[in-house]
């Protein structure tokens, strides 16, 4: 039915379009298993992610995780991986034990399809909506932040799972071509995902939903007026709450955008990635 790959792993973080995926997964997953795609919300994704990299012996693990999956093509969502943020910069990293579960990942799942969710730290930081995180960050140096790396946690990627496709995706691009980006996920499954516009919802403002669904009870609306939509009422970092939140000011903040703008360039000359 599909190309899809037998196992695709959605890592995280929890950027917007991180959570969007997992909401997704998690609204259609009955009607993706129907059609053939078992799918795993982070619910369920993360504690069978850690049950196959447990001390249990190999085959016993690989058996219990082949049968979870239903022994055909499976998506999970284990958008807390990499797990909690504000751990990582207490230690001036992003995510300091990302070497150990990539590991455990390499020896269970080494030539899985993974998904790894990103965007300029600001709005990341913002996404995860937790005050214990904008409490580490007011309290890290600009130029600690500054120094976090993207293209270093996918470079690791790309190192311990050599046989592995990546595919890296960010919020803003991903919202202005939501529909294509489905069905670069999920292949022919896209079709099963009801409604076919439930990534964009995720993406935009609760205004902007009203108005996509007074266009949907008029039909599907065409591909302009959802790119419109998008470009109206995409979800994005409040300055006052970058600065108020994450005590980063204006200048801070341009500069981290143009960090981001450049550890993309840096993924994008790696080895079997592909930024979408």
């Amino acid at each position: 039915m599909s190309d899809l790959a037998d196992l695709t792993i959605l890592l995280g973080p929890q950027t917007t379009a991180g959570q969007a995926l997992n909401t997704v997964i998690r609204e259609s997953r009955h009607r993706l298993s129907d059609a053939g795609l078992s799918t795993f919300p982070t619910r369920l994704a993360t504690p069978l992610l850690r049950r196959a990299m447990d001390d249990r012996p190999y085959d016993d693990r690989m058996a219990e995780f082949a049968q979870s999956t239903e022994r055909r093509p499976a998506f999970l969502s284990a958008v807390n991986f990499f797990g909690p943020l504000h751990a990582g910069l207490a230690r001036n990293e992003l995510f300091p034990d990302a070497e150990m579960a990539l590991a455990g990942l390499a020896e269970v799942t080494p030539k899985a399809r993974l998904l790894v969710a990103i965007d300029p730290l600001p709005a990341f930081f913002l996404a995860a909506g937790a005050d214990a995180l904008e409490t580490r960050v007011r309290d890290t140096p600009w130029e600690i932040l500054y120094e976090l790396s993207w293209s270093d946690l996918i470079g690791e990627l790309t190192d311990m799972l050599p046989d592995a496709q990546i595919l890296v995706l960010t919020t803003r691009r991903v919202g202005e071509t939501h529909g294509k980006v489905l069905g670069r996920i999920f292949g022919d499954f896209a079709r099963h995902i009801v409604p076919s516009t439930g990534l964009l919802r995720y993406l935009i403002s609760e205004t902007g939903r009203a108005v996509l669904d007074r266009l949907e009870g008029q039909g599907a609306p065409e591909a302009h007026t959802l790119e419109e939509i998008y470009a109206s009422f995409a979800l994005s970092p409040d300055p006052r709450d970058v600065s108020e939140k994450l005590g980063i000011d204006k200048v801070t903040a341009t500069l981290l955008d143009q960090r981001f703008e450049e550890d993309l360039t840096a993924i994008r000359a790696l080895p079997r990635v592909e930024v979408l």
